[in-house]
């Protein structure tokens, strides 16, 4: 019976074959489970099958909710005590250590979370950053070894300052790249600054875009309808005119 789940599997999901532990999300999250992990509730690791977790140390490794990874490598055990066995005679395994990631946290493309790690709710990691030690919450941080940049309300408030110039960027690079004006499907989520709120224009532009993994998101549904445009048409915001590169 096992076997033939298996060749389902892969006839499923051919990549299966190559990375059977981590050829979807769903399929890593079940591993990492299963040996003792703990992975919590709409956690996502956005290219599963390049993820490296640590596999003889998942009982370490803790990943609270709504967290999102990109490619990522855990590791909660350090092998370096082999060197010294051969040049010092002497036997000192490694324990293992635990890393611990709390809720709502981004980690970027290709970072290591080294063992001993405490990653607070709300932080963001930079892509390529090699993290270890106590990350506080709600803080933003980058770099090999990783230090803190901002805090997640000082990183907020450049994002809202850039807000019209990201908008405006999309915008422009399909209007360079394409030669014509850009459909409202093709702004993406940027269509809240001009849509009206109803459920038709819900329906049409934005339920269908993936948040975290998840279309029709509640947090974007909700989002969606409790703010407002602003921008009073589509046109209005074709019109307006922004330095990118401010």
């Amino acid at each position: 019976m096992g076997f033939l789940k298996r060749i389902i599997t892969v006839i499923k999901h051919p990549l299966a074959l190559l990375h059977p532990h981590n050829y979807c999300n769903e399929a890593l999250i079940a591993y990492i489970r299963n040996g003792g992990g703990r992975v919590g509730k709409g956690t996502r690791f956005i290219s599963s099958s390049r993820c490296n977790i640590d596999p003889g140390r998942l009982s370490y490794i803790t990943i609270g909710e709504n967290c999102c990874l990109s490619v990522v490598s855990i590791l909660a055990h350090d092998y370096s005590w082999y060197t010294l066995l051969e040049s010092c005679g002497d036997l000192l395994p490694d324990s293992g250590g635990e890393v611990v990631i709390g809720n709502n946290v981004f980690i970027g493309y290709n970072a290591l979370i080294l063992k001993d790690t405490h990653i607070g709710d709300n932080v963001i990691i930079g892509a390529r950053s090699v993290v270890k030690g106590n990350i506080p919450p709600n803080t933003v941080w980058a770099g090999v070894p990783a230090k803190q940049i901002c805090t997640i309300e000082e990183y907020y408030q450049k994002k809202v300052k850039k807000r019209l110039a990201d908008a405006c960027s999309r915008r422009d690079h399909i209007i360079k790249v394409k030669g014509r004006i850009p459909s409202v499907k093709e702004m993406g989520m940027f269509g809240y600054l001009f849509l009206k709120r109803t459920e038709e224009n819900y329906i049409k532009y934005i339920k269908d875009i993936e948040f975290n993994g998840v279309k029709d998101a509640p947090i974007v549904r909700s989002f969606f309808f409790t703010s407002q445009p602003l921008f009073p048409s589509y046109e209005e915001f074709l019109n307006y005119e922004n330095k990118c590169t401010q």
